[in-house]
Order: C-alpha cells, then structure tokens, then sequence
C-alpha cells in the first residue's frame, strides 16, 4: 500500500457512524465524493492507481491507494478540494471532495464508454436508390406520392399501379407495365439509342414520353419478356434538372 500525507484512522470509538450507501458513477465527468472526518472513503478505479495529486495539506486530509482502491480521509470538517488519480493505463481522473452528511462509503467509477466516430452521411447513389426500389427498401428521408408518368404511346402496354419516391433531387418510379395483347412482348429497357426500335414484337422504353424536366439515370425490369396478358415492374430512376 501506497500511504500519501498523514496515516488514516480506520476505527474510532465512540463516534456514530451514518454512511451512504456504495454508489456507481461514470468517470466521463469529475466525480464528487462526500466525506466524513474520522471515517475513510474507498473510491474503486477501474484500473490499478499508478499515482495521486492533491493540493491540500496533509494536516487536513490523508489519502492512501492500493491496486485499484483510493481511500479518503478528511481530518479538517471545513476542507473541500480536487484530486487527480493517473491510472496505470494513462487514463487521468478527477475527483471533487468535501465534508457532507452523509458520507459516501464506495465509490465505483466506471469506464466511460468510448466514442463511436459519426459516420458521415454518403450521398444518395442512382445504384443505391435503384436498389432500395426493387428490394421494396425505405431509404431514410424519402417521400412517396404520385408523379408524373411516361406515355407509352404504344396501345400493346398500359401502366398501372406507379409510386413515386422522392430523395432531393432523385425520384425513384416503380411501375407495373402490362402486356394488353395474347402474343409475348419483348421489352427494350435502353434509353437514348438511336438505332430503329425494333421489330413488331418489341416495346422500346425509348419511343416513350418521358416527363419533363426529368433526366432518365436508370431503368430496369424485373422480366424482359412479357407472355401473353403479362406483366412486370419496372424500376426508373431519374434526376431533377433545376
């Protein structure tokens, strides 16, 4: 046992003796301790002490430490002051006393529970949010209504059943294209060629009106092969132009 300033009186006769009970508290903050003349506090660190400092007079107040354990002794009713304990780890933790009724009889400090680093945002991808539409994801922020729609200009297909998700300057809109005919459709999802459409059994997204304002970033389906009376959900992400 370490022993700083005058030893500690651990039994006194004849003094009533009211204690608080042990206590825990976390060593995020300084920690204040209640003391009692003539009657030790133990204060347990979460790690063996590797030293103390006090700047008060060892005629007023005695400490000693062992491993883990500091105890506390005022021997003057009026003194109050601040020590600093350097656990063997490096860790510095800061202790306030003073003389109250009652007194603390253990203090347990507890590890503050480290920092976790705030992740930064990331900014909202076209893959991201092509993604969330065919997983049927919420994305955080997002807001469902009825947008403006293509025209497919094509008596073969209709559309039903659209939602529209709105991040910023993104919109995301899954629809269900049906197939009207009792011949298979195929479905060319590729948008700013320029090449002939195709053939008569072949729906082309990039003969559609498309609205305004609106870039086409993405667009996709979940079969491209309409049967007869058919249908798929098709997945179109575009980006507002300001």
């Amino acid at each position: 046992m370490r022993t700083v300033g005058v030893g500690m009186v651990l039994i006194t006769l004849g003094v009533p003796l009211v204690c608080a009970a042990a206590r825990a508290v976390s060593t995020d903050q300084p920690v204040a301790v209640k003391l009692e003349p003539a009657q030790p506090t133990a204060v347990a660190l979460p790690e063996p002490v590797a030293s103390v400092s006090v700047g008060v007079a060892p005629e007023r107040f005695s400490l000693d430490y062992d491993g883990p354990y500091l105890f506390l002794l005022p021997l003057d009713p009026t003194v109050a002051g601040r020590l600093f304990v350097v656990g063997q780890s490096g860790t510095l933790y800061t202790i306030t006393f003073k003389v109250a009724t009652p007194a603390d009889d253990v203090v347990h400090l507890t590890a503050a529970a480290p920092m976790m680093p705030q992740r930064k945002a990331q900014p909202l991808t076209v893959a991201a949010l092509l993604r969330a539409l065919r997983t049927g994801t919420a994305l955080p922020g997002q807001q469902v209504s009825d947008g403006p729609l293509p025209a497919p200009n094509d008596p073969r297909v209709s559309l039903a059943d659209a939602t529209t998700v709105t991040l910023g300057a993104m919109r995301g809109l899954v629809v269900t294209l049906r197939n009207t005919q009792t011949t298979p459709l195929a479905l060319d999802v590729r948008i700013g060629e320029t090449r002939s459409p195709g053939g008569e059994d072949v729906v082309a997204l990039r003969t559609w009106t498309w609205p305004p304002r609106l870039t086409i970033k993405a667009v996709a389906a979940e079969d491209e092969l309409l049967g007869p009376d058919g249908q798929t959900r098709l997945y179109v992400v575009f980006e507002e132009r300001r």
